[in-house]
């Protein structure tokens, strides 16, 4: 996929999982903002709490409110399994998270790249 970079070893701690030494993806380019605010305005769309949606997460994950707390605040980096297993939960997919994170970045950069006039 175009917005995700990978990171062929991550640590237990910055994954959440619960082996060390666990290989997954985590996202670290520039687009990890954009995919936290499409995560973060689809879960309020949906009207769910932080303790409901990471009731929801899959156990094996070991994540609580807090740890989506983090992430939604840019404090922790989050892995390509954890964005499916969210993206289930927000009744979306990755497909459309890309979708919805392209057009986000593409706005972005048309309001700072416009043209600036002289004085």
């Amino acid at each position: 996929m175009a917005w995700c970079e990978f990171s062929t070893k991550a640590s237990a701690q910055e994954i959440g999982a619960r082996n060390l030494g666990h290989r997954l993806t985590t996202f670290r380019n520039g687009t990890h903002a954009a995919l936290i605010a499409v995560l973060n305005s689809q879960r309020k769309v949906l009207k769910l709490t932080l303790r409901t949606v990471a009731a929801r997460m899959p156990k094996h994950l070991g994540w609580d409110h807090t740890t989506l707390a983090k992430v939604e605040s840019g404090r922790r980096n989050i892995s390509f399994v954890e964005v499916r297993a969210l993206a289930t939960i927000l009744e979306t997919n990755v497909g459309s998270l890309d979708l919805a994170i392209e057009a986000l970045e593409n706005a972005k950069f048309a309001a700072t790249s416009a043209p600036r006039r002289k004085k």
